[in-house]
């Protein structure tokens, strides 16, 4: 097969982001999200459907074809990481395309020889071809051929390091999930590889989370801009209510009440007698207090009457309206940033969550959730996909947190490396790191009788005045999509914010 007619016959694959799991969950409360056929031999041609599908997905968010380097290019200007990834993925295609007909037993030497790149010594090039091999690992893992798989992880572990650059220390997380994922399915320990990724003093690192995450908020655009738009939107949706009632379905730090309070302050006609914040939790509740304590410290400086109610309960099927204190004179409105998507593998506790939202009936559900497509049962697709995002996230750390190395190593290590791990190497309900794309929330929150709200043209204006702001903005863009907004960096969609209202 030449490589045109390989390519023709891509063009006539279609690849669903919304996986069977997720589909199953959407027709009733009753079904299940399991992973019982994971384990199912995959094509060894299945990686290619996600490369061409995320092909299509970038050339219609940037409007222009994927910048592939040629080998010999002349190099003026250092591709990020992302743009690695994607000319490692279409390198891995042509290579496969044009050298080996699907029978073909494909090694690590072909694709780099066939690469053109393996002469030259530049860090690009190495990048690439460090790719090329985790890409393989995650090719031959698919297909269940473990003693091949493991010779290219360990080929991944000499080339990579924490301590290298954003390619190698994201192969290096990537390649130790592999390993896992291999030790899961061959029966061995799986604790070698979690103490291996151990790059770092631990008790170290989870004394700087809470400063690792500010730094993030501080200098990465990505989380202040979601969090704005959905204040903006919020406040667009409340305003001049003199009762106003927030319900956070997992407030964290508690910093996008502080942007709401900032601009109630600064708006004089607004005559505010009361703001309201109920905070919904299942655990962790000494720092949901300590967050709530410190907006009540910020309130009072601000001159905003304020109070906190925290509700926790043991497990969310305990949670219902007559927990929460409503009043009739307050407009309320709900707040849920990434924390749907983590009930998505307990199916009965969403659908419970969202019975009970709608018993409240907020004037706006303002949703903020990761873009992505991690909930796949074909392994190959979540790697790849997985491989996309976190390669934008390591990308964003890498530039914006430059100077500051230690909560850089803690996003990295901590946040990231879990997530990566859950999503490469767990099954069935261990595997509890389900995003997906705004797409199928769209079809679950229709069977609540939900519309999608149009955000306004005023806060993406904003929105893209804050992003100018940061310095290294220009990596980060958003963008609508139908009615709701799409937050990328370097073109990977990263985070979706949407408006709902129950009809």
């Amino acid at each position: 097969m030449t490589t045109d007619e390989f390519r023709a016959a891509l063009d006539n694959v279609h690849f669903d982001f919304a996986s069977p799991p997720y589909q199953n969950m959407l027709k009733g409360p009753d079904v299940q999200l399991k992973d019982d056929q994971d384990c199912i031999k995959e094509s060894p041609f299945a990686s290619f459907k996600i490369f061409k599908d995320f092909a299509s997905r970038s050339r219609k968010w940037n409007g222009e074809k994927i910048p592939i380097r040629e080998s010999g290019e002349a190099n003026n200007q250092k591709f990020s990481t992302i743009e690695r990834i994607r000319t490692a993925g279409q390198r891995f295609i042509d290579c496969y395309s044009s050298k080996v007909d699907e029978s073909s037993d494909t090694s690590l030497p072909l694709l780099v020889s066939s690469s053109g790149l393996s002469d030259s010594p530049d860090e690009e090039t190495k990048d690439i071809n460090l790719l090329l091999t985790l890409l393989a690992a995650a090719d031959k893992t698919g297909q269940q051929q473990y003693n091949e798989a493991s010779k290219l992880v360990e080929l991944c572990r000499k080339m990579s390091s924490h301590d290298g650059n954003p390619v190698e220390r994201l192969v290096y997380y990537f390649s130790e999930a592999i390993r896992e994922k291999i030790h899961r399915e061959t029966g061995q320990d799986v604790c070698k590889g979690l103490e291996k990724m151990q790059t770092f003093d631990v008790l170290k690192a989870l004394t700087r989370v809470d400063a690792s995450i500010l730094a993030f908020h501080q200098k990465v655009p990505l989380a202040q801009v979601c969090q704005f738009t959905s204040m903006y939107s919020i406040l667009e949706n409340v305003r001049r209510a003199k009762h106003i009632h927030i319900i956070d379905l997992e407030i964290r730090s508690g910093m996008q009440h502080t942007v709401m309070m900032q601009a109630i302050a600064s708006r004089r006609e607004w005559q505010l007698k009361h703001l309201k914040i109920t905070a919904i939790g299942t655990r962790f509740e000494t720092k949901i207090k300590d967050a709530c304590n410190r907006l009540a410290e910020f309130a009072r400086s601000m001159n905003i009457p304020f109070s906190y109610k925290i509700v926790m309960v043991a497990d969310i099927l305990d949670f219902n309206i007559n927990l929460l204190e409503l009043d009739r004179q307050e407009k309320v409105a709900v707040y849920a940033a990434v924390s749907l998507s983590s009930l998505i593998v307990k199916p009965n506790r969403l659908e419970h969550l969202m019975l009970e939202i709608r018993k409240i009936n907020p004037c706006i559900t303002m949703v903020t959730e990761v873009e992505a497509n991690h909930t796949s049962r074909t392994f190959v697709n979540r790697f790849i996909d997985a491989l996309f995002h976190y390669g934008a996230l390591f990308d964003s750390l890498a530039v914006c947190l430059a100077d500051d190395e230690l909560n850089r190593k803690v996003g990295e290590g901590v946040y990231f490396a879990w997530s990566i791990r859950n999503i490469v190497a767990a099954d069935g309900d261990d595997r509890t790191v389900r995003h997906t794309g705004i797409d199928v929330w769209r079809a679950f929150f229709s069977r609540f009788g939900m519309m999608e709200v149009e955000l306004s043209g005023g806060s993406l204006n904003e929105a893209k005045l804050l992003i100018n702001n940061f310095e290294f903005g220009k990596c980060c863009s958003i963008d609508v999509d139908e009615r709701s907004f799409l937050v990328a960096w370097n073109g990977v969609p990263i985070f979706t914010v949407s408006g709902w209202k129950f009809i």
